[in-house]
């Protein structure tokens, strides 16, 4: 086992150590208690249009690669690779969804890769832009919460300027000389970063992948809200979408494996402050796991079996490179 395992393992084991100390296990499962069955199977119910949206999303950037793939090769990429995502270290399975691209439709890897780079750098970007925006009208008063909205709402479009722009700024040359495999290394990195600038450069492309990305944040906050709400009348919807882009993005940070005690504590930690109970808090980190982490893994594998199982190529519309 590596050093960097070992300590991804202390660390997961330490968070949610402090949480258990911090929280009393009678009155985590007295909440768990009241939560109602039609409210739970409500929430695992929700999932299947994040899937479909997951999908859509996908699709939608692989069009402008162009690339035509099924739904029935797509659809179980798209949610393999997003749950794999979300699940490992820094995002690292991800790197799944291209090479499933790859072996079941044809799609090269340079442009597997400028698709999972572009949606996992946006999908982070506006989630950490939105929730800061939450937080200032749940923390401050409405005129300076104002304020940091107002100063936010340009900065919505930094990816249409900024990303082109920083991403013109590296270079374009391949290597002359050198060891094949870092001639080769850096041309497919060039080669990436002329797709993500071309795609970043689409406003109507952008605009409508953001717009299916607020669907899916949406619907996961309905998820947390109606948990929270099954236990405490405290939290607001603004709320309940704090405590899900607070705790994914301290998933991200911890560099964890499925986040697991940041994602968590942070989740008990907000809706503590929305004036839930610590123990109610932790119980709704719990069937958050148990609702939405849970179905969608769970999915993740029968899709995972699914591709193994069917094999083969589709046809594509691009041109291998």
């Amino acid at each position: 086992m590596s050093r960097v395992r070992c300590l991804h393992l202390a660390l997961t084991a330490g968070l949610l150590a402090l949480l258990l100390w911090k929280t009393d296990v009678t009155g985590v499962t007295t909440a768990l208690r009241d939560v109602s069955p039609f409210t739970a199977a409500t929430v695992v119910a929700l999932n299947a249009p994040i899937v479909v949206l997951f999908w859509l999303r996908s699709r939608l950037v692989l069009e402008r690669l162009g690339h035509q793939l099924p739904a029935r090769i797509l659809l179980p990429v798209a949610l393999l690779g997003n749950v794999a995502g979300s699940l490992t270290p820094a995002s690292a399975g991800e790197l799944l969804r291209t090479t499933m691209l790859k072996s079941h439709a044809g799609v090269t890897a340079k442009d597997g890769f400028a698709l999972v780079l572009y949606e996992r750098a946006l999908s982070v970007y506006l989630m950490a832009l939105g929730a800061g925006v939450v937080a200032a009208f749940v923390v401050l008063p409405l005129p300076a919460a104002s304020l940091i909205a107002a100063i936010a709402a340009p900065l919505s479009a930094l990816p249409v300027v900024g990303g082109p722009t920083l991403l013109s700024f590296l270079p374009k040359r391949r290597l002359a000389h050198g060891p094949a495999f870092l001639q080769d290394l850096v041309e497919r990195g060039v080669d990436v970063a002329d797709r993500l600038e071309w795609l970043l450069r689409d406003r109507s492309l952008l605009l409508t992948w953001a717009t299916i990305t607020g669907l899916i944040f949406g619907l996961v906050t309905a998820q947390f809200w109606l948990l929270s709400r099954a236990l405490s009348d405290a939290v607001s919807p603004q709320e309940a979408w704090l405590a899900f882009g607070v705790s994914q993005l301290a998933a991200i940070i911890s560099l964890l494996p499925l986040g697991l005690g940041a994602a968590d504590g942070s989740i008990a930690a907000i809706l503590r402050r929305a004036g839930m109970t610590l123990e109610q808090g932790t119980a709704v980190a719990i069937l958050v796991r148990a609702t939405i982490t849970l179905p969608l893994g769970l999915a993740a594998v029968g899709c995972y079996l699914y591709l193994q199982r069917v094999g083969g190529t589709e046809p594509n519309t691009a041109e291998d490179a």
